[in-house]
């Protein structure tokens, strides 16, 4: 992934320019790929040589538009889709945006626009589309959460239906972790990869505070996670060791004290998933199907009570006050210099550069050092583009071609600009962190429970396990869960089975 991006960055920033720019243990299959850290004129004519070619209908579509309906959601709202202008050279997504489109125009003759309209919206904005066709848009970037309620009720293209034929989802531009993830019975209504960066934003990581790892002798992160090295007892070790008492109170402070952990609600279901545990697991037919491994589960449990112990750890959504968000509390505990260690998506790395504090960026620990890889989890509000089943024929043609178009020029606009430049040497201030962001977006693992919330947040109480406050065994939670998991599961492939004897 890194060597393909790096690749293309020479490319990119030439263009640019003019512009001023799932198994029996419950452990997921090893789908990460090498990198490479560095490039050339030599390596990019050869990166050039053997990329896959865009294999799209030798016609144009001149001057017709491609509306996508977009996210108006705070720092969640689309920024991949449309540039009106070009803005200051420092505004990189922006510009990358306005070159990429730029390209689609001269290139195929069709404009892109977007509907920009509220996340809480998006659903009957759908819903009325495809009952009544009005043609105000042919795309949707919304988040997984909403992608999934619309397939499930029949408003979304099969991606993988022979009607939908410009869309190369094998293609490398397409993450794969999540086409292969994502599928129900060879059925996909949703995609993600070049074409967007909200996917990468959501993913989770581990932040971590330089200079309080200095300052208390802790050994080389990056050698623990390149060594393998980095496990949940090896986390549980260090996080103990950053903390610091300062303000002469009972208990840890987010502003005053400092922590070894600072951790919000999503945190303990990521060391579940970063141990390999996810509640479903597709069989040879491509059938999601309840499966825990209560053994291995039981374990991370018994780990993440230690680790979210209270002696080192600081619950953000405790430390809430007054108009604080928690956004806000977590931004002023590490900005601040009040937590050795910080889980967060990626997204966070943008929100810490106004903050004076030297941070790396580290994958989540493994179960242990016999695992395969290690493994990541996407919140929810990942952003994935779909179509409404209520674009046909030519229009279809057209859209489905485009956004494939889009995505491969992604690759050497919008991505090199978010994934090279304005993360890592922005956001991550450190060369070192950029092998873990590969790591990071390459592992990522997809638990189709966890998106369509399958067993009414199954997931919540699988991540409360985890917690010292919590007396609840996962033995408990396997019955309940193999009670309520299957039937969920085979209502939705019912019903998208049903929708698509409607579509024939």
């Amino acid at each position: 992934m890194l060597k393909r991006i790096l690749c293309a960055l020479l490319a990119s920033m030439m263009l640019l320019g003019t512009l001023a720019s799932c198994g029996e243990t419950q452990e997921p299959s090893d789908t990460s790929t090498g990198s490479s850290t560095g490039t050339s004129t030599d390596s990019a004519a050869t990166e050039d040589e053997t990329r896959e070619s865009l294999d799209l209908p030798d016609t144009r579509f001149d001057k017709q538009e491609l509306t996508f309906l977009t996210r108006d959601e705070s720092e969640w709202t689309t920024l991949e889709i449309f540039a009106e202008e070009l803005t200051s050279s420092t505004d990189n997504i922006n510009n990358a945006v306005y070159q990429r489109n730029l390209r689609i125009l001269e290139d195929y003759g069709v404009t892109i626009k977007e509907l920009k309209v509220e996340t809480g919206t998006q659903i009957a904005e759908v819903q009325k589309e495809t009952a009544g066709n009005s043609g105000d848009f042919q795309a949707i970037i919304t988040n997984t959460s909403n992608s999934a309620s619309l397939a499930s009720n029949g408003h979304l293209w099969d991606l993988n239906s022979e009607s939908i034929e410009y869309l190369h989802l094998s293609k490398s531009w397409w993450d794969q972790n999540m086409v292969n993830g994502m599928s129900i019975n060879g059925r996909l209504f949703y995609a993600t990869g070049d074409l967007l960066t909200a996917d990468n934003d959501a993913t989770f990581c581990l932040l971590f505070n330089k200079q309080i790892a200095k300052d208390n002798q802790l050994p080389d992160m990056y050698a623990l996670v390149e060594n393998k090295e980095w496990t949940m007892e090896k986390f549980y070790e260090v996080i103990q060791k950053g903390v610091k008492e300062m303000d002469g109170k009972p208990g840890l402070s987010y502003d005053s004290d400092v922590a070894g952990f600072g951790y919000t609600g999503d945190n303990p279901y990521c060391l579940m998933f970063a141990g390999g545990i996810t509640l479903c697991q597709k069989n040879a037919d491509d059938y999601p199907e309840y499966k825990l491994d209560v053994e291995r589960a039981s374990n991370i449990a018994d780990i993440g009570k230690k680790i979210f112990d209270k002696s080192h750890a600081l619950d953000m959504n405790a430390a809430v006050t007054g108009g604080n968000t928690i956004m806000q509390v977590g931004q002023l505990c590490f900005g601040e210099n009040h937590a050795l260690f910080i889980g967060e998506v990626m997204q966070a790395v943008t929100r810490m550069r106004g903050y004076n504090v030297d941070f790396g960026i580290l994958p989540y620990p493994m179960y242990d050092t016999k695992q395969n890889n290690y493994y990541s989890m996407m919140h929810l509000t990942a952003s994935q583009v779909s179509i409404p089943k209520s674009v046909v024929d030519k229009t279809l043609t057209m859209t489905t071609s485009m956004i494939e178009a889009m995505a491969y020029h992604s690759v050497d606009t919008l991505t090199v600009q978010y994934y090279d430049i304005n993360l890592k040497s922005k956001g991550a201030k450190d060369e070192q962190s950029a092998p873990m962001i590969d790591k990071i977006l390459a592992s990522r693992v997809c638990d189709l429970s966890y998106y369509f919330n399958w067993g009414s947040g199954a997931y919540g109480s699988l991540s409360s396990a985890c917690l010292p406050t919590s007396n609840v065994g996962i033995a408990s939670l396997d019955k309940k869960f193999s009670r309520s998991l299957p039937r969920e599961i085979d209502k939705v492939i019912k019903a998208m089975d049903k929708n698509a004897e409607k579509s024939e």
